[in-house]
């Protein structure tokens, strides 16, 4: 049995595919190890041990500028503070494996950390090819987790003398399912949902334009986030009755992708993106932005897209609409199962420690 430490800030405060991973993960592999999770944010009891950080707590912002790039803007800030305030913990437990999921300072303290007390380091790469992610990667963790093909090919070629293994992602097949009770949305149908926070490189406007340019599609939209005036008002300029947003419990979630016809996220990036396969679980065909990383994450299941077109975006929107996939987007999500992807996790964890049991 291993004790593996994760450290998850904003778990408890909001409930992205970062803070999800981290629940879901936990709760699996607490049936064989024993599992805390660090967060700044107050939760339920759960199957894992929780410690909650007492510590300046506020929702995720972009970083932007120069200070941004170099971690010390104060989202960042907050987040190594937390990390500091964890040291304690960290020292007296004697944690076998440590899992950081913010990045920045936070993954190079704890690489600091394991030098003195022998732990693994284990880097899930959530923030995607990019500068964030390089970081961890020269930061040299004990093994870097990439979500995608790309994103492992990427790693393996910037930083080839870490240890770099692809696993995807996960959904939680007994929660998103095709056997949801729909919600009952006041809405024209068929309806367009976009699960997403309400930030600039989600680029929501551009969903809501494209919508805005088909005869009888509606748009909902599920999330919260800076940009929320901006994004309603051009919402109820653009569609009137026929757009609607909510911010809903995580659990309610499944029950409104039942409702809707097609899933539709406009981001210029995404490390992975846990709403896509939530949707195909309750199949749902994906319209989103053309690259590999989400070719592969998708399938067959939907349509790659230029959403900086509007015009072509609003088409294959009413493509997707009309178009009866069976259950291709159901099926497309059976290879994320949070189960399987745990058991790749703890054959991680098993390799990270027999290596570390084997004298140097």
């Amino acid at each position: 049995m291993a004790k593996i430490a994760i450290l998850s800030f904003y778990s408890g405060i909001v409930e992205r595919g970062v803070e999800t991973f981290a629940y879901e993960v936990a709760k699996r592999l607490a049936i064989k190890h024993k599992v805390t999770v660090f967060q700044a944010g107050h939760t339920m009891p759960r199957g894992f041990k929780v410690e909650e950080i007492k510590t300046f707590v506020s929702p995720p912002r972009g970083s932007k500028g120069i200070l941004g790039k170099l971690y010390l803007d104060w989202q960042s800030t907050k987040i190594w503070i937390f990390t500091l305030k964890t040291l304690l913990y960290l020292f007296k437990e004697k944690f076998d494996v440590i899992i950081p999921l913010n990045g920045g300072w936070q993954s190079l303290i704890l690489r600091i950390v394991s030098k003195i007390t022998g732990a693994k380091i284990l880097i899930s790469g959530h923030a995607g090819i990019g500068s964030d992610d390089a970081a961890n990667l020269l930061f040299r963790p004990d093994v870097f987790v990439a979500l995608t093909t790309p994103e492992a090919d990427w790693a393996k070629k910037l930083v080839p003398e870490v240890k770099t293994v692809l696993i995807p992602n996960g959904v939680d097949l007994a929660r998103f399912n095709p056997k949801v009770k729909p919600k009952n949305i006041p809405l024209a149908k068929p309806i367009v949902i976009c699960c997403s926070a309400v930030v600039p490189y989600k680029r929501v406007d551009l969903t809501i334009k494209a919508v805005a340019k088909t005869s009888n599609l509606s748009l909902l939209i599920l999330g919260d986030g800076q940009m929320r005036g901006s994004i309603d008002s051009l919402g109820k300029r653009l569609l009137a009755k026929r757009y609607l947003r909510l911010v809903v419990p995580y659990e309610q979630i499944p029950q409104y992708y039942r409702a809707c016809r097609v899933f539709s996220l406009a981001s210029q990036t995404e490390a992975f993106g846990i709403s896509y396969v939530e949707a195909m679980a309750c199949n749902l065909p994906i319209v989103t932005t053309r690259d590999n990383s989400r070719a592969e994450i998708i399938g067959q299941a939907g349509i790659l897209t230029d959403p900086t077109n509007v015009n072509q975006y609003a088409k294959d929107l009413e493509m997707a609409a009309k178009t009866n996939y069976y259950n291709k987007p159901y099926n497309q999500s059976l290879k994320y199962s949070w189960n399987k992807i745990a058991e790749r996790y703890a054959t991680q964890i098993t390799e990270l420690l027999s290596a570390k049991s084997i004298p140097q």
